[in-house]
């Protein structure tokens, strides 16, 4: 697994896990900000992570604090950070 997703998070140490994903922590590598990302398989039956990252945002009041990683893996990215890569899906 790449170490870096999306060119912009670093994934650091496992720090947890359960049915719907495994939990690291990362550091932003522009702003050095500590981050938590959560990945899913891109293989998964179920995905969840889509469904979370738009939970998210309702419960930021609908902020639409968003960016894109210019990859032809990657699709949107917001501040509550959800990444689909061709392997994996992650959430920042």
């Amino acid at each position: 697994m790449d170490n870096v997703i999306g060119g912009k998070f670093k994934l650091g140490r496992k720090i947890g896990s359960g049915s719907f994903g495994e939990l690291y922590l990362g550091v932003n590598v522009q702003t050095k900000e500590e981050v938590a990302v959560k990945l899913e398989s891109a293989k998964t039956k179920h995905p969840q992570l889509h469904y979370e990252s738009k939970l998210y945002m309702l419960l930021q009041g609908g902020s639409k604090s968003m960016f894109v990683l210019h990859s032809p893996n990657l699709t949107m990215v917001f501040s509550g950070s959800l990444v689909h890569c061709s392997s994996i899906n992650a959430i920042m």
